[in-house]
């Protein structure tokens, strides 16, 4: 652990949350403690804007983060910083095509606003999880520029793999990856947590490389690559394990916190 690591950045469902979307005691004390040592705490999530703030604030986290997967990055005082709209001949191309099919439900992120179609049983489990509910836009007949498109399906359909890739192969402008089993990601090219993180740690005149970084989920890979020490939840895909120097534990046992307090008190130790 090179003392010159100068922050971190966590990704929130299965990593820095626990299972019930808590932030756990022992997680809001390392956050202050990093903190108050000057350290970069910084949250990259592809959440909703609207709920990365919640939870910052409820950290005591100014900014900068980022939420959309990469595309949308605010800083302290709710300025935008960076956003990465989709292309809007791709965004029509996929609302044609997916925009009836009962198998999924189609999410639209357009700044600090999440719009729908119709409030289905996978929007309702999505904004138990973010803690806000949608605009319901029905058709998406007035919509301004979008960063993300979230695809949801049923979790553990024989679909999920197979669309990720039908989506990817519709443009070469957009990137999807998938954060859960059942959520495709849909960004610009290049839009990614790895980009994000590295915008970020400029932003306090760093690199990337000084960074921890940890995350569960595929789309944690580019962000994982970029940093100077990867951490991956013991749940994560092997994917991302393989992009991983270090493997902890579960995201309800604190076992990240364990590691990351541990790694910091040796580097400021020196």
């Amino acid at each position: 652990m090179p003392a010159s690591f100068r922050g971190v950045a966590f990704d929130l469902d299965g990593t820095l949350l626990r299972s019930d979307h808590s932030v756990s005691p022992e997680m809001r004390s390392l956050c202050s403690a990093l903190t108050g040592q000057g350290l970069l705490v910084t949250l990259i999530s592809s959440r909703p804007p609207r709920s990365v703030e919640q939870i910052a604030g409820s950290l005591g986290l100014q900014g900068p983060w980022a939420a959309l997967n990469g595309a949308f990055v605010v800083g302290p005082g709710r300025t935008i910083l960076d956003r990465s709209p989709l292309p809007e001949a791709t965004v029509e191309h996929i609302l044609a095509r997916y925009g009836r099919d009962e198998r999924i439900s189609l999410n639209l992120y357009a700044g600090f606003d999440w719009i729908v179609q119709a409030t289905d049983r996978r929007v309702r489990a999505e904004a138990d999880i973010v803690g806000f509910p949608p605009t319901v836009d029905a058709g998406f007949s007035s919509r301004p520029a979008i960063e993300k498109l979230l695809v949801i399906t049923d979790e553990g359909s024989s679909d999920n793999v197979r669309l990720a890739e039908e989506l990817a192969a519709l443009d070469d402008g957009i990137a999807v990856a998938r954060s859960k089993d059942n959520y495709i990601e849909i960004t610009r090219s290049k839009i990614d947590k790895g980009r994000a993180l590295a915008f970020i740690a400029e932003r306090r005149g760093l690199s990337a490389r000084e960074m921890i970084a940890a995350g569960d989920g595929e789309n944690d890979i580019p962000m994982l690559k970029a940093c100077g020490l990867p951490i991956a939840m013991g749940h994560s895909p092997q994917p991302l394990k393989q992009a991983a120097e270090l493997v902890v534990g579960s995201n309800d046992d604190d076992s990240l916190t364990d590691a990351i307090g541990r790694l910091f008190r040796a580097a400021l130790a020196r």
